[in-house]
């Protein structure tokens, strides 16, 4: 069984040799078949010098700083490239304890799923505020709720996928991964699991974003795209459902004046009330067309395999 290690860097001269070390100590290469594969993101210190230092097997490198999605989605086809039949990912801050690698590896071994989830218990991690906990908390909700799959950390950079879901999964956003792929997941028929993992004092400050604001945006972002492109029937029958309403009432006030002898006045209710209905009818029509295009492609994404 062939398993990839990828540690996608930017920057991480810092942390990169102990976590190269910590994944060595905690995954025995006399049981596992792993490569540790480091997919430098356009890094401009050492952090490639000292990949070379540390003999990892793989180093993938971007000219330019691509983003935490686009490094992925490149260690998703190298994994594919090479038939691996575990993927683990991991991030180079060295947040998530390394010694949990080879019970992610154990559980997509032993049970059914495609997608593992290494799990944070936020209210016992002292350096998140309490916004920072509510929102990871309200985000993996709304995951989990889109995604029909039970998902407690949807925002854990710490997964391991197995070789269905390497083929299947396909990532749309430079900015980050790990929402998408979980929406993805139901869509692409992968199952889900979680396994409750504990993390290590952080190194440095998140690169991802420099405030909450900026958090909340880019999520959300990522959730109505992935919403757009997934679900298209839901997401546009859902920005309908306010037009179709409010012009149905429009119409009906006009209707209401016009059978007591004022209609003339309301004249402007009927106006807005029709091209509101319409507005509603259109954005429907839309996300009818874009579910047949999702189910026309899924066909011939079927057919290729």
């Amino acid at each position: 069984m062939k398993i990839i290690i990828q540690i996608p860097c930017f920057n991480e001269e810092g942390q990169l040799k102990k976590i190269i070390s910590e994944i060595k100590a905690s995954v025995d290469q006399s049981l596992y078949n792993y490569q540790i594969v480091i997919i430098d993101d356009g890094s401009e210190d050492n952090t490639v010098k000292i990949a070379k230092e540390n003999n990892v097997d793989k180093i993938i490198s971007f000219k330019r700083n691509m983003g935490l999605g686009y490094a992925f989605d490149q260690g998703i086809n190298f994994a594919k490239n090479e038939q691996a039949d575990i993927l683990i990912h991991t991030d180079a801050d060295n947040q998530y304890q390394s010694k949990y690698i080879p019970k992610l590896i154990e559980s997509i071994k032993k049970s059914d799923a495609d997608i593992v989830v290494g799990v944070r218990d936020f209210d016992n991690i002292d350096h998140f505020s309490w916004s920072k906990k509510i929102l990871q908390k309200i985000g993996s909700r709304v995951v989990r709720i889109i995604s029909g799959q039970k998902i407690s950390d949807a925002s854990s950079g710490f997964r391991a996928y197995s070789k269905k879901a390497i083929h299947n999964l396909q990532i749309n956003s430079n900015y980050t991964y790990t929402l998408e792929t979980l929406i993805q997941a139901k869509e692409k028929g992968l199952i889900i699991n979680q396994i409750p993992i504990e993390i290590n004092p952080p190194t440095r400050k998140s690169r991802l974003f420099n405030s909450i604001t900026e958090f909340v945006a880019k999520q959300m972002l990522i959730i109505c795209k992935a919403f757009l492109l997934y679900k298209p029937l839901h997401f546009f029958s859902t920005l309908a459902v306010l037009p179709f309403l409010t012009g149905n009432l429009a119409i009906f006030r006009f209707i209401y004046f016009y059978g007591i002898g004022d209609g003339d006045g309301y004249i402007q209710s009927l106006i807005l009330g029709v091209a509101l209905l319409l507005l509603g009818v259109l954005l429907f029509f839309m996300g009818l067309l874009g579910y047949l295009i999702k189910d026309i492609k899924k066909t011939i994404q079927t057919k290729k395999e």
